[in-house]
This record gives structure tokens, sequence and C-alpha cells, in this order.
């Protein structure tokens, strides 16, 4: 037997001809609704973590705003770009499925706070019996109805049901920073699909236009040989540099369509329309992003980034329900009662005589649960550890995603110069090597090997320049920025 239910009868009216009875009973719901000022179980604490004053690498530690508290489109400042991350917005299908699962949490709250209140209904019935006549001598039937309102209540004294709201409210919070990170998610891989998109056709292009300028070489090679200036050797080096351009096409083509296909993916669009920037489009990389900036402080990471404030908000959940568990340890408390009217004739159910009304107390105690109640208690505490580690682990893992961000955009930095002094240089050397073999200073092999180098260094720059715009944008992301739907009120966090 696991609990002993304690039921006071029902509480009719001649029961409470004596006054001291109904004085006591007074007494005993005023008893209860003292106690149901407190709630069982910690109250929440916040962590006290002992974060860093700064980031290992301090390149950005610049004056200007926090690019964290940036709204997405003062920092995506490419009039191409802004377009798709608003219809991305507007359209995609993960985002919309995060805002349903947000709507469905706001509901659970109302689910929950409905405990904390009495249930009031209305019952009616109506009945008509005939008793057996081998039982009666004079059988007849009979009619009985009914009409009554009434109230059921469970008391919450050790705030086992306000426990329960506060954990539900957490979980709504975390619900709403959920859809934060997925906006900042989508913002980014918008902006990321796009510029890696681009990155494709620009190397595609320089693949075709090499391809194009090989197979001039190609030609004049052969017409040179027929003239008996040049070898066939030559002719057919000049063939394999033709075909070595020639082979990156296939591959570059698939990818620059798969990449449009991942995009509008992003957009929730079949066929949204993507252009290939043309050069009245290109604005400069300077002005990409903003040119002033700062990455703040790690503390601040604690109210930006949408990851760590779920991760928070799962610890209170997680808190709030030690409580929970630990009320099931102590009686519960409820009260019921109606009050109506009864009659055996429909006519006069709202007779003044037809009055009647019932009031019943219920305690209900654990004696014997071989020892459930305590395990469930355990567990409790276990898994409010379980969340601590978790929102501790988010917030490293935070710190470490921005220090990782910042070295690869100072390393996109650094090797974005190198780079293109190196096509610069091999430009001049690709020229110098056109005069020479034009002028018959210098055989095709010379050429062919500075338009190689060349090919390869203007392709090595594209995706240079792609890392750097990615590097910008992986840095916003692990500083929180983007978050686009409002702020949740936290103010009644924890209420009573």
């Amino acid at each position: 037997m696991e609990n002993l239910m304690f039921t006071p009868p029902v509480f009719k009216k001649t029961m409470f001809k004596r006054r001291h009875n109904r004085f006591a009973f007074i007494a005993l719901l005023g008893c209860t609704s003292m106690l149901a000022g407190c709630a069982l179980g910690p109250d929440y604490e916040q962590p006290q973590l002992k974060l860093p004053g700064q980031y290992h690498n301090e390149l950005l530690q610049v004056e200007g705003e926090n690019i964290g508290k940036t709204q997405w489109k003062d920092f995506y400042l490419d009039p191409q770009l802004q377009p798709l991350i608003s219809h991305a917005l507007a359209q995609n299908l993960d985002l919309e499925a995060v805002r349903s699962r947000l709507i469905a949490a706001r509901q659970r709250i109302t689910i929950t706070d409905a405990a904390l209140y009495p249930k009031v209904g209305i019952e009616a019935d109506a009945e008509r019996s005939l008793a057996s006549g081998l039982t009666n001598t004079n059988p007849s039937s009979e009619d009985d109805f009914s009409l009554s309102g009434v109230v059921s209540w469970e008391l919450d004294i050790w705030g086992a049901n306000r426990r329960r709201s506060e954990a539900e409210y957490a979980n709504y919070l975390s619900a709403q920073e959920s859809l934060n990170l997925a906006t900042i998610s989508l913002i980014s891989d918008v902006a990321s699909r796009y510029y890696e998109w681009l990155d494709i056709e620009q190397r595609y292009q320089i693949s075709v236009n090499t391809v194009a300028l090989r197979k001039k070489e190609l030609d004049l090679s052969r017409l040179r040989k027929a003239n008996g200036v040049i070898s066939g050797l030559e002719v057919r080096q000049a063939e394999v540099e033709y075909q070595s351009a020639k082979v990156t096409l296939p591959d570059l083509d698939f990818e620059r369509g798969e990449k449009a296909n991942q995009l509008r993916i992003l957009l929730g669009a079949f066929d949204y329309p993507l252009q290939p920037q043309t050069e009245a489009d290109l604005i400069a990389e300077g002005e990409l992003f903003p040119t002033q900036f700062n990455v703040g402080v790690p503390s601040e990471m604690l109210s930006q980034r949408p990851d760590v404030k779920a991760a928070e908000q799962a610890l209170i959940a997680m808190n709030a329900k030690v409580g929970v568990a630990k009320t099931a340890f102590f009686p519960k408390f409820t009260i019921s009662g109606s009050l109506g009217r009864e009659s055996d004739e429909l006519s006069n159910l709202f007779d003044s005589e037809g009055v009647t009304w019932s009031l019943l107390g219920g305690i209900t105690a654990p004696i014997f649960n071989a020892g459930s109640i305590s395990a469930q208690y355990e567990i409790a505490k276990e898994e409010s550890k379980q969340a601590l580690l978790a929102y501790r682990n988010t917030v490293l893992t935070a710190y470490f995603e921005v220090n990782d961000a910042m070295n690869s955009f100072r390393r996109s930095e650094l090797a974005i110069n190198a780079q293109q002094e190196l096509v610069a240089a091999s430009s001049e050397y690709t020229r110098l090597a056109g005069l020479r073999y034009r002028n018959g200073v210098a055989s095709s092999l010379d050429l062919m090997d500075a338009q190689r180098n060349l090919f390869s260094a203007q392709l090595a720059l594209s995706k240079i320049k792609r890392d750097r715009l990615l590097s910008m944008i992986t840095l916003y992301r692990a500083l929180g920025g983007g978050i686009t739907v409002p702020e949740v009120e936290t103010a009644d966090i924890g209420r009573d």
C-alpha cells in the first residue's frame, strides 16, 4: 500500500448545526492558506563563473560598438545580400517550425498555471428509475432531476504547482532563446552560402577565361609549328595546359549549382532567382561590413548569446523540478464542494426547498512506496547538476568559439594581403613572359609556366577572400549578433 488516504465525510447541511464544527473547519482553511505561501526546494541563484577579463586575441579590441549587439541590417551592408536574408527570415521552413514550438511552449505555461486555481464546473443530471416488482409491492417509476455547480481545488501548500509553473516558464524562455539562436544561425548560413556561391561563380569565370586564353595559345602554337617555328613538343605542352584548365570546369559547374540549391533551401523557395554580381553590382570588400567595431569582453556573452541564455533557462527549470520532487514527501490537501438544486419534478427544480450543497476535504499522505519518492528526488537533483554542467560547458565553448573566430579573421587578414601581392607579381610575370615570347626571346614553356602560376594565384585569392568574409560572419555569429525577434520580459522568473 503506497499512500494512506484520509477523506472526511461529506459535510451536508445537517452536519453543520453545531457552530464549533463550522469554526474548526474555517480555522483549518485559514491555516492551509497561510502555509500556501511557502514553496519547497532551492530558489535559483545564477552560477558564479570566473570568466577571463579579455579574449586571448586582442586584435579587435578597438573603439566602437560591440558587434554582437548590432542588428543584422547594420552588419551585412551588401545590398545584394540583404533581400536574401529578409526572404529567408520570412519563408524558411525550419525557422517557422521553431516559431511553432515557441507558441506551444507558451500554451504549456497556461496549462501548468491552471493547477494554481480552483476548477469550477457545472453538473446536470436527469434520472428515471423503476423498482423491481419482486421486491416492491407497488412498483412505480421515480424521477430525479439535479443541477449544481461544482468546485475542486488542490491546495498548493508546499509549492509544487508553483515550482512546476516556474519550470514551465523557464522552458518557455528557453524556447524563446532557441528561436533567437535559429534566427542567428539562419542569417549567418544565408550569408555564408551566398558568399561561397559567389566565390565558386568567380572561380568558374576565371577558369572559363583561362580556358579561352589557352585555346588561343594552343591555336597559335599549332600555327607556329606549321610554319616550322616551334616543335611538336611545345604544341603538346600548350595542349596540356589547355586541357588542365578545361578539366576544372565540370567540378566548378557542379559546385555552383549545389551551392545555389543549398541557398534556395534556406530561402524556402524552389526557384528563387540567383544572379551572379556584375561589375556594376560589386562594392568594395571593405564596405561589406562595418569597418570599426569591437568584440567586447567575455562576460557580455552571458547576455548576448542565445545558446548560453537557453542553457541557463534549462538550469532554472531543472532547479525548480527539484522542488517539485521534494513536495512528494508531504501530504496533499484537496477541497471540493457543490451547490445546486434537486427535485423529483423538473418544474420544481428551482423551488426554494430544493437547495442542496456539499463540502468535502481530503488528505493524501505517502507512507510506503519502496523508495520511489526518494529515488525521484535524487534523480531531480542529479538532473539539476547535469544542467549546471551543461550551462558551464556552453559558456566555455562560447568563449573559445569567439577566440577561434578572431584567430580565423586575423589569419585571413594576413593571408589576403600576401595573396594579393602574389597575384600582382604573377600578372606582371605573365605580361613580361608574353612580350618575350612574342619577340622570340623566350619559349612558349616560359609563357605557359607564367600563365599557370597566375591561374593558380587567382583561384587561391578568390578562396582567401571568401574565407575572410566567412570569418567575419563566424565572428558575428559567435558574439550572438543578428537577433531580430523581440526579447521576452524575464522579471517574473521564479514568481510566487
